[in-house]
């Protein structure tokens, strides 16, 4: 099956599947995306364990910044399931990706939900975030352009999760929102969310600087379309347990 061949045949048989163990699976991904975002930034990385005993309030012996990342990342990822069930228009709006960055940021940085007012350079990287004055203007511009146009809905969420991770708003948290707000495209467009592995960062950093050095969107698409034809594999053994 390609593709579009999976998805619909998730749609239309994911319902075969017991309500526990569609909300294990789940949860069992939220854990897995947690622990690959956060898990992106350089420095001490928490095991999937170690994720999943954090997420449910017990202790462990781990940096209390990187504890608080995983614990936010998890909470904000739900927030983000939730806004996109209880809202019917689903259009990605200023104040709900600033309140989304400053769950991801609680306790760590104080400035969460608030655009930077510095310039700021990104190690490794040779393209520099545009000055903090065109911030305003940039959003705006950034969400009126993933909430209006013609793209597929794998090339809307790429733009989205590109050009957000290229415009930097954020003093810190801009890599695990970009990543969140991908996958808010995603499931907008009714697809499987995906998480990038974190052994992959490198890979995955080289397809950002693609796009912001050379405007070329496409590889990192491809990269997308393989995560998500792995996802639907996933779900598609978990269907096929239970169809007789």
């Amino acid at each position: 099956m390609n593709l579009e061949e999976k998805r619909k045949y998730v749609l239309e048989n994911i319902q075969l599947v017991p309500a526990e163990e569609k909300k294990l699976f789940d949860f069992n991904f939220a854990c897995v995306f947690t622990r690959n975002s956060v898990g992106m930034e350089r420095g001490k990385r928490a095991s999937l364990e170690e994720v999943v005993s954090i997420v449910h309030g017990h202790n462990v012996l781990l940096d209390e910044t990187l504890k608080r990342n995983v614990y936010n990342h998890y909470k904000a990822y739900n927030m983000m399931l939730d806004y996109l069930k209880n809202n019917s228009n689903q259009e990605l709006t200023e104040d709900f990706l600033k309140d989304l960055h400053a769950e991801l940021t609680n306790g760590v940085l104080e400035s969460g939900g608030l655009y930077r007012n510095v310039n700021i350079k990104i190690s490794g990287s040779n393209h520099i975030p545009c000055d903090y004055i065109k911030v305003y203007d940039r959003m705006k511009k950034y969400f009126f352009d993933v909430n209006n146009n013609d793209k597929t809905a794998i090339e809307n969420a790429a733009y989205a999760h590109l050009q957000l991770a290229k415009i930097h708003p954020f003093l810190d948290g801009n890599g695990r929102l970009a990543r969140l707000i991908l996958d808010y495209f995603l499931i907008k467009d009714d697809y499987v969310p995906i998480s990038i592995p974190s052994k992959r960062r490198l890979e995955y950093f080289e397809l950002l600087e693609e796009f912001k050095v050379n405007k070329n969107p496409v590889p990192f698409e491809n990269f997308i379309t393989e995560l998500l034809n792995k996802e639907y594999d996933r779900l598609i053994e978990l269907i096929d347990r239970y169809k007789k």
